[in-house]
């Protein structure tokens, strides 16, 4: 019992979120950069996102949705190459 606790722990431990599995899911090509999913969403906290919602690729770059520090919508769009932001879009 106490085994299959441990075992159960570390799954856990180890899960990621399902957005940052993202990447795997990926086109190549499409979001191919030195940013991956991962990144990006760091990026995207750092401009302003308090929660994320949602991300994604999307038309070459990466999408990151969510809300900011007043509970409003906002959308972050990072460059796949090099990380800039390229567009934030608040509600």
């Amino acid at each position: 019992m106490l085994r299959l606790a441990g075992i159960t722990a570390a799954a856990l431990l180890f899960a990621t979120p399902s957005f940052a599995q993202a990447p795997a899911q990926v086109p190549a090509g499409r979001c191919a950069g030195q940013v991956d999913i991962s990144r990006a969403i760091e990026l995207a906290r750092g401009a302003g996102i308090a929660r994320v919602d949602q991300a994604e690729c999307d038309d070459g770059k990466w999408e990151v949705e969510g809300r900011d520090a007043q509970n409003r919508r906002i959308q972050v769009d990072i460059d796949p190459a090099d990380g800039r932001v390229i567009r934030t879009d608040r509600d």
